[in-house]
């Protein structure tokens, strides 16, 4: 039986890698793989002892259990270093069977494997995890050179040699445990110093030779323990390993030998160039010429063969359902498209087409590089997203340079191009692209792959979705209905976006209208669907109708809604005979007088029957897009006449930066909507203005006694500012202002005279008597009691701020900050200070870290580099809320360890900077330490800052730190520019001002 397993556990693995090496087999060949690696390890458990079994389970439920955490913990993007990992796992089980068996002491033969299966283990093992680090950004990328490596590398092997010769031939139980110890470190090192000059192209090769050795050190470990079967199937995976990696030599037109002597790691030379671009460390970014709208459009339209590019850069920005998006987009618009797949394109071979796949593009529309290389110069438009080195065509003739003699996608001959990347700088081998150049049939996209490819499918999509009706047009005729039927499908359970229907409903009958959703029995994936998802969302069933209830209201309704449904309304279906929907009944939508459809595209639906409403240009407003946005955008504009402040923008700022006496009026909208950090932020903001502020707490305003006290307790509100109804009811009379946030009941002043109705006599806030109003409700309907509330009638002291609470409120802070955070430059002076400065400093605080804006600054950073400019990081020792913290987190976002200077390293260059720039730090660089005597901080070593020639500083506001000592810069108008609010944001408004 055992040789019978022995014969079939390899014919089964042999198999399942022969499938795996065809896409639309990969699934099935790694099942039938996995069948194999259970029946092998059955009967290794089989044929060991009771108590061998006993432990061997244990690991296997132990390696169980992490196996099933990593399964649910790794994204897409992180699958190559955890390939790395595990190869290095089975070449570091390899090596511990190596120990195992070195430990008896066996005869020659056995030691000789043993030791020979620790060493190539071992390399599997150091090596893999310099791989893993270097993909998973723990390690520098590029690769590291010591001095005289080749040579080491050498010196290494040959003592290597010497341990194989001494543990074969000369192994005693007296000098056993010393040769495993030589031959596990040498062998450590050896992985390290062989890795750790690898990089960028090469690193797809490495993991495949990395995981060839895995399999050669199974094979051999199972020479050393006469483990048959472990000897096959070792040979067959490194056997696979190393034809994977002679093909992806041959597709890099590299030599493996060459890449282990690190020939292809060598720096570029300058002595040539390719066509104007030189090879140098930086490279000056071009300011790209934003393309006319319309003619990215144009262009983009006209295009009937599409060739899409993806690289690492989309898997970074997990972009690959955007892209898949796109390239349905450009289908519908009539043209083909494929997607060019270059095998270093991701971080291992096939990573591309794994995530591609992952985001259901066919696989015939996957062309590896030599099937499509010469199709490009006959393709009216190629989109790259992320992609660099694999395309760069100085790789012809840039004699030298690490790509010089690479294969690459010959995007360059297209007629059109369009690049998503995130920035201009050159891919890991460091060459200048001169497609970057090419300004006339290349149009550059830079920032997040995601929303760049977000704008075009914008773009494709302008036309189409352009509505038959003006926005107000769209607005009035959405008010003027007085009958509207909703008609709900499965692109709105997709998209999740019952909740937001049900508020358009509620928008809707707050205009007057009679609102009903119409079902269809198959409008969702099973018998009521629709009817669940809407009941979830607090629909009234009694707005529920089944079609043959409503299909004949249709005709005399003034209004359809559709919200992601598509064959159930198709009129297609009562005369395309011979089509999969003909016959079926469907809902008599296209009768009604006025249609709107929030369909995410226009393409068919599952019956594949076109739908002629889609061309109805008299009487439908199409929306596509995400439901969540398209019926959000309807609610909206249903909205915009209600929600008009009674007064401009600048009388609002104007009315809330003269209030010195301030009340917030806390509700259950509020704690609905989550905004109590926003609420205190706008306590916060008025106090900085100098207004004492207070919080009315209603006994029944939230939906427990204490509800409110509890939320602004936990958003760090001051106990002294909650006050009870009879405590501060009296004080609204003399209050300058008064903030409600989502509350409605509890301040109606109906109360005191609408007799017969729930409220009467209930006391209420006296909020109706306060000088001015700022009312941040969701909506205008009553509240629980049903009770109108006359303060919404109010023109004359009461603005409304409708929407969800969160955003209100952020409006109004953004209002209150909007005179403080002014720049002492205007908007173009800013830009060019910034992009004068040759030397720049940035200080990162613990603000920084609120807002984990750490790769933004990252970003920024690069953006001066590209500008010319040096860049360094100033640390002080305790900007952060532990020591090292600010460190960590900047190496975390792949600031180079080098740009890193603590306080006492470069304080005394602040006074020759050009610029610095401060993200969320405030103490550790007042300049107030070294006069204020009797201050906290006095005394305290502070970063120079205030000696530099300019100064931004991103913080979230103009508060004193924990030290509660007001910081002078604020003041200074001469050079410092405040960016108030959100790091994250104010950090990328200094990116796009570079850019």
């Amino acid at each position: 039986m055992t040789l019978f397993f022995n014969i079939l556990i390899p014919i089964l693995v042999l198999i399942g890698l022969w499938m795996m090496s065809r896409v639309p087999s990969a699934v099935k060949g790694n099942r039938i793989s996995m069948i194999a690696m259970a029946l092998a390890v059955l009967v290794a458990l089989f044929n060991g002892s009771l108590i061998a079994g006993l432990i061997g389970c244990l690991f296997i439920l132990v390696g169980g259990i992490v196996g099933i955490i990593l399964a649910r913990k790794v994204t897409m993007i992180q699958m190559p270093q955890t390939v790395g990992l595990l190869n290095g796992f089975g070449g570091a089980a390899s090596a511990l069977v190596g120990i195992v068996t070195l430990m008896y002491v066996p005869d020659s033969f056995e030691s000789f494997t043993s030791v020979l299966a620790v060493i190539i283990g071992f390399i599997t093992l150091s090596g893999s995890l310099i791989a893993a680090g270097k993909l998973h950004r723990v390690i520098k990328q590029q690769p590291t050179i010591l001095p005289n490596h080749s040579l080491i590398l050498m010196i290494v092997l040959i003592l290597l040699a010497g341990t194989l010769i001494w543990g074969g031939w000369f192994l005693t139980p007296d000098n056993y445990v010393w040769v495993i110890l030589v031959t596990t470190i040498l062998s450590l090192l050896f992985g390290w110093i062989f890795t750790i000059r690898v990089g960028g192209a090469d690193m797809p090769i490495t993991i495949s030779l990395l995981n060839s050795l895995s399999g050669v050190a199974g094979g051999i470990a199972g020479m050393a323990i006469n483990n048959v079967m472990l000897v096959a199937i070792g040979g067959i995976v490194g056997a696979s390993g190393l034809l994977l990696t002679q093909v992806m030599c041959r597709a890099m037109n590299r030599s493996l030998i060459d890449i282990l002597l690190g020939k292809t790691s060598a720096p570029a030379k300058s002595k040539s160039t390719h066509s104007g671009a030189t090879a140098t460390n930086k490279s000056v970014e071009p300011k790209p010429e934003a393309p006319k709208t319309a003619s990215l459009a144009d262009t983009m339209k006209a295009a009937k063969s599409v060739i899409i590019v993806p690289g690492y850069g989309m898997a970074l920005a997990q972009a690959q359902q955007q892209v898949k998006q796109l390239g349905d987009a450009f289908e519908e618009n009539g043209a083909k498209v494929r997607y060019a797949i270059h095998p270093v394109a991701g971080r291992m071979p096939g990573h591309m087409n794994v995530l591609l796949a992952e985001a259901n593009v066919d696989y015939d529309q996957l062309f590896e590089m030599e099937q499509i290389n010469g199709d490009f110069v006959d393709t009216d438009l190629v989109v790259v997203v992320g992609a660099n080195d694999v395309l760069n065509p100085a790789a012809r003739d840039a004699e030298g340079t690490p790509i010089y003699g690479m294969p690459v996608l010959n995007v360059d001959q297209a007629k059109n191009i369009i690049i998503c990347n995130y920035d201009l700088k050159p891919g890991y081998a460091n060459v200048p692209n001169p497609l970057y150049d090419n300004k006339e049939k290349v149009t550059l996209m830079l920032g997040d792959a995601k929303d760049s490819v977000g704008n075009l499918i914008k773009e494709l999509h302008s036309a189409e979705s352009q509505p038959t009706a003006s926005s107000n047009e769209l607005a009035d005729t959405m008010k003027a209905a007085k009958s509207v039927i909703i008609v709900p499908g499965y692109g709105m359970a997709l998209a999740q976006a019952q909740q937001q229907v049900k508020q358009l409903g509620d928008a809707f009958e707050e205009n007057g209208a009679k609102v009903r959703y119409a079902i269809h029995p198959v409008a969702g994936r099973m018998p009521g669907h629709m009817n669940v998802l809407l009941a979830e969302a607090n629909v009234d069933y009694d707005q529920l109708f089944e079609m043959e209830q409503i299909n004949g209201d249709f005709v005399d309704t003034d209004l359809v809604v559709v919200v992601g449904a598509n064959d159930v309304l198709n009129p297609a279906a009562r005369d395309a005979e011979g089509t999969p929907i003909y016959g079926m009944p469907v809902l008599n939508v296209d009768q009604a007088k006025n249609i709107i459809i929030c369909n995410y595209d226009l393409k068919p639906g599952y019956a594949n029957v076109p739908n002629p409403l889609y061309d109805n240009k008299e009487k439908v407003t199409l929306m596509l897009g995400d439901a969540k946005d398209s019926v959000g955008n309807l609610i909206k504009e249903l909205h915009s006449a209600e929600s008009q402040p009674t007064a401009s923008s600048n009388e609002l700022a104007d009315t809330m930066k003269a209030a010195k006496s301030v009340i917030i009026v806390p509700g259950y909208g509020m704690a609905l909507a989550q905004a109590q950090q926003q609420v205190k932020q706008l306590g916060d903001a008025f106090e900085e203005n100098g207004a004492k502020v207070r919080y009315a707490i209603h006994p029944v305003a939230g939906r427990m006694p204490g509800h409110m006290n509890v939320l602004l307790a936990e958003a760090n509100v001051d106990y002294d500012q909650l006050f009870e109804m009879e405590q501060i009811n009296g004080d609204f009379v003399d209050t300058d202002l008064v903030v409600v946030v989502g509350a409605n009941d509890v301040l109606n002043p109906a109360a005191r005279d609408a007799e017969g109705t729930p409220i009467y006599g209930m006391p209420v806030l006296n909020v109706d008597q306060a000088k001015n109003i700022i009312i941040c409700n969701y909506d205008l309907k009553p509240g629980y009691a049903n009770v109108p509330n006359p303060l919404y009638d109010n023109k004359e002291k009461v603005t409304l701020m409708l929407g969800d609470a969160k955003d209100s409120v952020g409006n109004l802070i953004k209002e209150l900050h909007s005179a403080e955070s002014q720049p002492t430059a205007s908007s173009n002076e800013l830009a060019d200070t910034m992009k004068a400065a040759k030397s720049v400093i940035i200080v990162p605080g613990y603000g920084m870290a609120l807002a984990q804006a750490q790769q933004q600054v990252k970003q920024l950073g690069d953006a001066f580099e590209e500008n010319g400019a040096k860049v360094r990081y100033a640390i002080h020792p305790v900007a952060g809320r532990m020591p090292g913290h600010m460190n960590v987190l900047l190496a975390e976002a792949n600031v180079d360890y080098d740009q890193l200077f603590e306080m006492e390293q470069i304080n005394g260059d602040f006074v020759d900077t050009d610029l610095v720039v401060v993200v969320g730090a405030n103490d550790v660089l007042n300049p107030a330490a070294r006069d204020a005597e009797g201050t906290p901080i006095y005394g305290m070593p502070v970063l120079n800052v205030d000696q530099a020639k300019n100064i931004i500083i991103c913080n979230y506001d103009l508060k004193p730190g924990y030290a509660n000592v007001p910081n002078p810069l604020y003041d200074n108008k001469e050079k410092v520019t405040l960016m108030l609010g959100d790091a994250k944001d104010s950090v990328a408004t200094l990116i796009g001002k570079l850019r």
